[in-house]
């Protein structure tokens, strides 16, 4: 089954998120198919969300889907944990069928609530998911309009594919990139996100968690406020090829918790406000093969500080370039282990004081097990490797 929408002509004729939810719904409905996308700018009010064996497709730059301008507004009462209601102070730009967030302070991560706008009476705006717990006012309660752009939830076998996805992030607030991103997965299978632009987005560009078996490829990240590309929270098996993360304001590809038997290849990650890469949390037995890890303004590739049993140990890099970055090429920190550098080019290309990465491999007391094999280290500010680190040539 195939569903096209159109601005002007189609099966499903609109220009924003309605039109286009309408086609995903009926081809979910049928039991899968295709919603194909013609040319133009869609705006969307709420997520995007794709049901199982159902691709999404566009043609390609051409094919915009384009955040609305943000709204937002102080708790004039304090959420409750349960509540399906919340009195803000002000009520403007709140519709029904918008998507929002509820937060405070002291959420963040799964805690902060996504739900759609049903009802707006005065100041009360009522959603349809009750809330996961109590937002405190005098703590920066707020309702945002926030949302995932482009959703696949408690799916599989999705494809998302050939879409620009605009962010809009100057008229925006942020999202926790748990629970959303300019394309998120959650509780996902067997899914392939390929030849998307995903730029401009106030949180994460690219984010799926509790997911199994993902593919990204060919896809650009850029200019996002959170981390460019993020894996996270159990997500196995995952594979991120091709792509480019770019001029983000964090890390350019971030393993969140328990990213294992994971392949990282043939990627480009430049010039990302944080580090090119950052490795945690039982971030595990992952390969990363042929990237260019490059003008980042922290480390090059990071490994967080954790206690033996969580590290992010037993991961390979082969013939991956880590140049001209801010910090070291490689910091490990905590108790990593088991860590192999193969034919790698680690270096800064710059002269004198232009010079800012520091050192090619740094090795924290704790870290053990790092082997460095036939890489081309050279040209750092203090010393190509520093710490317990075997060489082989």
């Amino acid at each position: 089954m195939i569903v096209r929408v159109g601005i002007s002509e189609g099966d499903i004729v609109g220009d924003t998120n309605v039109a286009i939810q309408q086609a995903l719904d009926a081809v979910g409905n049928y039991g899968g198919g295709t919603v194909e996308l013609a040319p133009g700018t869609y705006t969307l009010y709420n997520t995007v969300r794709l049901h199982r064996n159902v691709r999404l497709t566009g043609a390609g730059p051409e094919t915009v889907l384009r955040k609305c301008d943000g709204a937002r507004s102080e708790f004039a009462v304090d959420a409750d944990y349960g509540q399906k209601k919340i009195t803000v102070k002000d009520p403007r730009g709140f519709r029904p069928g918008m998507g929002v967030v509820a937060a405070d302070d002291r959420a963040g991560g799964w805690h902060d609530t996504v739900a759609t706008i049903t009802v707006v009476q005065g100041k009360v705006v009522y959603v349809d998911t009750e809330f996961l717990a109590d937002y405190d006012g005098d703590h920066g309660g707020a309702l945002v309009n926030a949302f995932p752009l482009v959703a696949g939830i408690d799916v599989d076998s999705v494809t998302i594919a050939n879409l620009c996805v605009d962010g809009n992030r100057k008229t925006n607030w942020p999202i926790n990139g748990c629970v959303g991103g300019g394309v998120y997965l959650h509780r996902a299978r067997r899914c392939h996100i390929a030849d998307c632009v995903v730029g401009d987005f106030h949180g994460d560009a690219i984010s799926f968690q509790t997911s199994q078996d993902i593919v990204v490829e060919n896809c650009e990240v850029f200019r996002a406020s959170g981390l460019g590309l993020h894996p996270g929270t159990g997500s196995v098996r995952p594979l991120i090829r091709g792509c480019r993360s770019h001029d983000n304001d964090g890390d350019g590809l971030f393993l969140c918790w328990r990213v294992q038997e994971g392949r990282f290849e043939h990627n480009e990650i430049l010039n990302n406000s944080g580090n090119g890469i950052s490795i945690g949390h039982k971030d595990t037995d992952n390969l990363f093969a042929d990237n260019v890890i490059r003008g980042n303004k922290s480390h090059g590739i990071y490994f967080r500080r954790e206690k033996g049993a969580n590290a992010g140990s037993r991961n390979t890099f082969r013939r991956c370039t880590i140049e001209d970055n801010g910090g070291c090429g490689v910091y490990i920190d905590g108790a990593t282990t088991d860590l192999l550098f193969e034919d790698n080019i680690i270096r800064d290309t710059r002269a004198g004081t232009a010079r800012t990465q520091r050192i090619g491999i740094y090795a924290a007391e704790s870290a053990a097990g790092i082997r460095a094999v036939r890489n081309r280290i050279e040209n750092h500010m203090e010393a190509p490797l520093r710490g317990d680190i075997a060489v082989e040539e």
